[in-house]
């Protein structure tokens, strides 16, 4: 026979006549999958997980912290908390956000106590 009329198999780990195709949605499934394990972890946790207990402890430090200055700067009065306020702080995502925050928690204490100072006693 020709060379060009030879019929050779397509091996793959041992076995005989497995398509290239095959192998490769299987592998771009099994990749899809870990993707999205390693993605349901979130991105956070998975890198806190990998770099140590330091950084871990240092993260957890920063946010414990961070979470005491919001409770200590948040406006609790429900005159001045509406429904569509930032109240727990959650569009906060640097320092001109969070000073921007602080302002208008501040603003809103102030309107408070002059709204209870001018209440008929």
């Amino acid at each position: 026979k020709q060379w060009y009329q030879r019929r050779v198999a397509i091996t793959a780990g041992g076995m005989e006549g497995i398509d290239p195709m095959i192998i490769g949605t299987c592998m771009t499934f099994a990749s899809g999958i870990t993707c999205v394990i390693i993605t349901a972890f979130g991105y956070r946790n998975f890198h806190l997980r990998v770099m140590g207990s330091e950084t871990k402890a240092n993260f957890h430090q920063r946010e414990d912290d961070f979470q005491r200055r919001l409770n200590l700067y948040r406006c609790t009065d429900s005159v001045e908390v509406g429904f569509s306020d930032d109240y727990y702080g959650d569009k906060i995502k640097d320092l001109t956000d969070y000073r921007y925050w602080v302002r208008v928690q501040q603003i809103k204490l102030e309107n408070s106590q002059r709204a209870k100072e001018m209440a008929p006693k």
